[in-house]
């Protein structure tokens, strides 16, 4: 009998050695995303502004919340320009 092995996100962490989570921020080539969960041996992606989840391997990402990747801070309104819209 064929025993099919688990995956999902406790067996991407194992296997690959990174700390994939559910809601975990991470970065891939400069764009900036939230993990949505697993697909196989895949995490699924949204990434800022899109609408649907990528399909990306574990070990392409840089996990932000690891210290891999530093998320740059938001753009600074300048004082009273808030009101001139």
């Amino acid at each position: 009998m064929v025993e099919y092995f688990r995956v999902g996100l406790p067996y991407i962490r194992m296997r690959f050695k990174v700390p994939a989570r559910r809601g975990s921020r991470v970065e891939l080539d400069g764009r900036f995303g939230i993990i949505s969960g697993a697909s196989g041996e895949y995490l699924l992606v949204k990434f800022d502004g899109e609408s649907a989840a990528a399909v990306v391997h574990p070990v392409e990402l840089n996990y932000v919340e690891a210290g891999e990747a530093i998320e740059p801070a938001p753009p600074s309104i300048p004082e009273g320009a808030e009101n001139a819209l």
